[in-house]
């Protein structure tokens, strides 16, 4: 007889029903067991799922796989270094990908008030175009609440910063960020051409390109090398607003969605006949804020800094609460700085580090600071480990499971085997009674499964809501992984294997044996 036929008949409610609750203990208590098991497996390797995908990300942020190479000034050869960096086969070699040279400066800003001056370390990046570490820096989870410039407006001219929404708290932005800070820039003698001095310090306007979380290196400002050219610039002094220029033009900043061609017809009616009205290109002045700019220009020349002084106090009293500002179209030129700060090289993997470390110093004479090899090497080795603890925890599970379901088969057996030799002794074959133990174990541990899974997903559903995140954006459990699918598919896998040689080895033995217990 079949066990289909079994399956279809009378034989199925009388024996596969009965057995199985046999099977699954008084009160469900075996399935419960097994549920326990199973959501503590699960438990296990969704946890380990989470934390090697949060490791993975670590491992591939550009803010961990950027080495910076301290430029001493020193017997160390960088311009060697920056040539043997150039090379393809070096790149290949140490698993680099990219590198560029930045510099460090400390620069004060203007808060929200002149009581709030902050002293902010700054970091300029030698490009904005293409820089994995800036598209990391600009990434959603580091951005707040969107505040940033679309990628396609990064310039390596513009005098914009990003800045971290921790800094902009101190400066008295919490909440509304400004499409510009201000420099605090000395500019003795500027307030003879009408400009507000603090101290002999001048509010200089520069874009904010971004607001973020997080900066490399606790960084509190990033800009472009261009910038920080610019301030070091002895030659037209761009950011000293002592100069007769800015103060005989006006340039103001409109935010999108004011009135425009009214702010320019009160321009045009404040200043008369001997002055016109244009739009404004300043790329270089890109804000996270789309807007526009607009300017007051003499129809014979520059305009007096009296009266270009009066015009924008009329024309920002009016207009200063709509967000409006006056910036200045600064006064650049080339200027080439000596080397810079350090040298960053980007990583692909960590795996080459120590390698790298050598051939710098052993080639060039360059020294990398020991202390972020040895970061980096750890935080490879805690990855490595990682994973093989989660392999292993996954293979300690598969075992309880199956020494589980071992106990159980022999257990039940002990119970019931004089009537599995009296099934024997009525024709039923030892390949029919394993179908139907099969059958009772695969299902009541899909059961099991299927319980556990639910509850571990339930869970993992619920911490996001409950605002229970690591770092803002990474859950706890992470259930739905290759590395559950496999799992599921070597318990079950491992389970009928099981199942079936137990059950053989059980049923080995004569009807007889098995009736009068002699076995």
């Amino acid at each position: 007889m079949s066990l289909l036929k079994y399956l279809s008949e009378d034989f199925f409610k009388l024996f596969v029903k009965r057995e199985g609750k046999v099977v699954l203990g008084r009160h469900f208590s075996n399935l419960w067991l097994l549920v326990c098991v199973l959501t503590l497996t699960f438990l296990a390797i969704a946890f380990s799922n989470a934390s090697l995908n949060y490791l993975s990300y670590k491992m591939n942020d550009p803010f961990i796989n950027w080495v910076d190479i301290q430029n001493d000034y020193g017997e160390g050869d960088i311009d060697g270094l920056l040539e043997g960096l150039s090379d393809t086969t070096k790149q290949q070699e140490y698993h680099f990908v990219a590198y560029q040279v930045d510099y460090t400066n400390h620069y004060m800003f203007f808060g929200k008030d002149n009581s709030q001056i902050q002293y902010l370390n700054c970091r300029f990046f030698q490009s904005f175009a293409d820089n994995p570490l800036l598209q990391a820096i600009l990434g959603e989870d580091n951005v707040v609440d969107g505040v940033s410039i679309t990628a396609d407006r990064l310039r390596d001219d513009m005098i914009g910063v990003i800045i971290t929404k921790d800094v902009m708290t101190k400066m008295g932005y919490a909440d509304d960020f400004p499409a510009y800070i201000d420099l605090c820039r000395y500019s003795a003698g500027a307030d003879t051409l009408g400009f507000d001095l603090y101290q002999g310090f001048a509010h200089v306007p520069v874009p904010v390109i971004a607001v973020v979380r997080r900066l490399p290196k606790n960084m509190d400002v990033i800009a472009t090398r261009f910038f920080y050219e610019q301030q070091r610039n002895d030659m037209t002094y761009p950011f000293n607003l002592n100069n007769i220029e800015y103060a005989s033009s006006l340039y103001y900043y409109i935010p999108e969605g004011c009135d425009k061609e009214g702010m320019k017809a009160f321009l045009m009616s404040d200043s008369g006949d001997s002055c016109f009205v244009r739009d404004a290109y300043l790329p270089q002045q890109a804000s996270f804020k789309d807007g526009s700019f607009i300017s007051l220009q003499g129809k014979s020349g520059s305009i007096l800094p009296e009266t270009a002084w009066k015009i924008d106090s009329d024309f920002m009293a009016k207009y200063e609460s709509d967000g409006v500002l006056r910036v200045y179209d600064y006064s650049f030129s080339d200027y080439s700085l000596p080397q810079g700060s350090f040298i960053s090289v980007q990583f692909n993997d960590l795996n080459k580090i120590r390698e790298f470390e050598s051939f710098a110093k052993d080639t060039y004479k360059v020294k990398i600071e020991m202390s972020q090899i040895n970061a980096k090497e750890n935080f490879n080795s805690v990855s490595i480990m990682a994973n093989i603890l989660s392999w292993a925890i996954i293979a300690f599970s598969i075992i309880c499971i199956i020494l589980f379901i071992v106990n159980l088969l022999q257990s039940y057996f002990q119970k019931v085997k004089k009537n599995l030799g009296t099934f024997k002794a009525f024709g039923i074959s030892n390949k029919e009674l394993i179908g139907i133990y099969m059958l009772i174990m695969m299902g009541t541990i899909l059961a099991a499964m299927v319980i556990s899974i639910v509850l571990i997903w339930s869970v993992q559903s619920v911490l996001p809501l409950a605002g229970l995140m690591k770092d803002g954006a990474f859950n706890y459990l992470s259930l739905w992984n290759n590395k559950t699918f496999y799992s599921i598919a070597v318990i079950l896998v491992g389970s009928a294997v099981t199942v079936l040689l137990v059950m053989k080895r059980l049923l080995s033995a004569t009807p007889g044996d098995l009736i009068y217990d002699r076995q």
